[in-house]
């Protein structure tokens, strides 16, 4: 069955998760997932992307356009660049989406994270994912998530 996924990440990383969903779209390779995460920023009102922190008031029309999204999805997957760690973003889209899952399923709510660092990353983890919010974090591979998508929850 296709899972339903949430990709989160550094847009510095954009090009490499492009290669990413490109294995996702290619139906020669095994990854069975569904991308329901936003391709292109979220504009204002003038066109121009809205780059302001989570916490900025200003970043509702981007939460709300996340949440859709994320509400749509069973699965998280954060791909960790070098600099995706101090990210306020994807921890903002981390602990939410935890949070958002916990109602239905409890303390096994990490069970439905995943990291899986981008070839040839070394960066550190978000700090959401430092207290317990993922499974353990993957190297660069895209068969073994696809086995962790096929996994129960």
């Amino acid at each position: 069955m296709t899972a339903r996924i949430f990709i989160s990440f550094d847009h510095d990383d954009a090009a490499q998760v492009n290669g990413f969903r490109g294995l996702i779209a290619n139906p020669n390779h095994p990854l069975d997932a569904h991308d329901r995460s936003l391709r292109e920023p979220v504009r204002d009102q003038w066109g121009n992307p809205i780059k302001v922190p989570p916490s900025d008031p200003r970043a509702a029309p981007v939460k709300r356009e996340i949440k859709d999204r994320r509400e749509a999805c069973s699965r998280l997957v954060v791909l960790v660049g070098d600099d995706t760690h101090p990210s306020l973003w994807v921890d903002w889209e981390i602990r939410v989406f935890h949070d958002m899952k916990y109602s239905t399923s409890g303390d096994r709510t990490w069970k439905r994270i995943r990291a899986m660092r981008l070839k040839g990353s070394r960066g550190g983890l978000p700090a959401a994912l430092l207290n317990g919010r993922s499974t353990k974090e993957l190297d660069w591979d895209p068969d073994a998530l696809d086995r962790w998508l096929d996994e129960p929850i």
